[in-house]
């Protein structure tokens, strides 16, 4: 039986408007609260509310992303991460995958769409599997 409670997921977007867009983008989604961090070490000092999901950019002005990656997977290892980010190096991608981030998302016109479903099939997952 589907248990649906609410899902904190935690943004780590450096771009303010970027930010608001992805809030915007999750906030109208059923069972979703969104909290923007736009420093890693922001984020990190909050992982103690252990969020099921992470949504984060690869590019941050204080922590590389690969190591944020890290340092979430060694603290919270049920959170899931989704990477969206405009770095398209395969060497990253394929770094970032084997820390077991749940999906990596180039950033585009259509970014959002797949977001949203990427979301909506994880948090079925967690329901279904926690």
């Amino acid at each position: 039986m589907e248990k649906e409670t609410t899902k904190q997921i935690f943004v780590i977007e450096d771009n303010k408007t970027e930010g608001m867009l992805l809030k915007l983008c999750l906030g109208s989604m059923k069972n979703i609260s969104v909290t923007n961090f736009t420093y890693g070490e922001d984020l990190i000092k909050n992982l103690d509310k252990e969020p099921e999901i992470i949504i984060a950019d690869m590019m941050l002005p204080d922590i590389p992303g690969d190591e944020l990656i890290h340092t979430i997977k060694e603290t919270c290892p049920k959170t899931e991460v989704i990477v969206v980010s405009a770095q398209r190096d395969t060497e990253l991608i394929a770094k970032v995958q084997k820390m077991g981030v749940y999906n990596y998302l180039v950033k585009s016109e259509t970014c959002m769409e797949y977001l949203q479903k990427a979301i909506e099939d994880l948090t079925f997952l967690i329901d279904n599997h926690r």
